[in-house]
């Protein structure tokens, strides 16, 4: 028996508590989908829309940031029942800046082109809305057109509130095994004119791949 020092407080026993923590399950229905999940979706969703009458648009810009760098060219096709190109679009931005020459030497657009053909940025996106009207629209890498096409919009207060969907992601999924699934690539494997970064000439190849993939992707 331990000795207790005088004046000391006699010794008590703790009593030892536990604590029980319990993981709460998230109900189904408030988790997030899974990346896969939204991936099938979106796949879903675009061959749906490439089975009715769709856009294909393409735009050229002056640079890769919407913070410094303008829409230089809209084009646009649409594509009516059984994949027939229907009309195309095609407009020259006159830029606020002046066009670097990087980008008259990939896309062939020069000042000149420009100053002569050009027009304001709001009369040209107002054109292309008018043009594109409320069908779905396919890019080849949506998510830069649509940085773009959100910028033209907070500047000229014309919403582009479309469907969109990207053709990148349905090639990468029709065509797995190709090392690269940029369109230039892509033209070859399906047979499709070669793109030349002007954006009229990149939608028709973009028009082929769509198609091409859409039938690939209905047969596996």
């Amino acid at each position: 028996m331990p000795t207790v020092r005088p004046g000391s407080p006699p010794c008590t026993r703790r009593s030892k508590r536990v604590t029980y923590f319990y993981r709460r399950t998230r109900a189904a229905s408030a988790s997030p989908a899974r990346p896969a999940a939204r991936a099938q979706a979106a796949l879903t969703h675009a061959l749906e829309a490439l089975g009715r009458p769709f856009i294909v648009a393409d735009l050229e810009t002056t640079g890769l940031s919407t913070a410094s760098c303008e829409i230089l060219e809209f084009a646009a096709v649409r594509v009516g029942d059984g994949g027939a190109v229907v009309n195309e679009y095609t407009q020259v931005v006159r830029t606020c800046g002046r066009v670097p020459s990087f980008i008259s030497r990939l896309t062939g657009i020069t000042q000149a082109e420009v100053d002569r053909d050009g027009i304001p940025v709001a009369q040209a996106f107002s054109s292309f809305l008018d043009f594109v009207e409320d069908l779905p629209v396919f890019f080849h890498n949506a998510s830069f057109d649509r940085r773009f096409l959100s910028a033209a919009a907070d500047q000229t207060g014309l919403p582009f509130s479309n469907a969109t969907h990207c053709t990148l992601a349905l090639a990468r999924r029709a065509w797995p095994e190709l090392p690269s699934h940029k369109l230039d690539i892509l033209a070859r494997h399906v047979g499709a004119s070669q793109p030349t970064h002007r954006a009229l000439a990149d939608v028709r190849t973009t028009v082929a791949v769509a198609l091409a993939a859409s039938v690939r992707l209905a047969t596996a």
